[in-house]
């Protein structure tokens, strides 16, 4: 089938980040408890050291998923994968990185006037509906 046949729209895109950006927060409400805990309840926003944290829970989150199974847990409830342009099996660490870090960047902006999200361009892959 033609990759131009399975790419998926702005709103789905936008709604799977939805949904994917809940889970991360549960989780990153989870994780924070030892930070709140030593921290004796003190505001975490000004510690360089709980940012770190908090993005390589982020990181690991979307690569572990992208990498392992091709999905996250949203993309898995709307039915879409991640595939490299070039159509090889998985995508690379490095590639997860890319995305993640043109995505915080305001990448699903450029969705608005192009098919391409910026960290699509910039990663060399794309959302895919899933294949049955």
């Amino acid at each position: 089938m033609n990759n131009k046949n399975l790419r998926i729209g702005f709103i789905k895109t936008i709604i799977v980040c939805m949904y994917d950006w809940m889970l991360v927060f549960s989780i990153l409400f989870f994780l924070s408890f030892p930070f709140v805990f030593f921290n004796q309840g003190n505001e975490l926003t000004g510690s360089y050291l709980y940012q770190i944290y908090v993005f390589i829970i982020i990181f690991f989150y979307y690569c572990w998923f992208w990498i392992r199974h091709k999905q996250t847990l949203g993309m898995k409830s709307w039915k879409v994968i991640i595939k490299n342009s070039n159509d090889e099996k998985t995508i690379t660490l490095f590639q997860c990185l890319v995305r993640m870090v043109f995505a915080l960047l305001g990448g699903h902006i450029i969705l608005l006037f192009y098919k391409h999200s910026l960290q699509d361009i910039v990663s060399g892959t794309y959302i895919a509906k899933k294949e049955d």
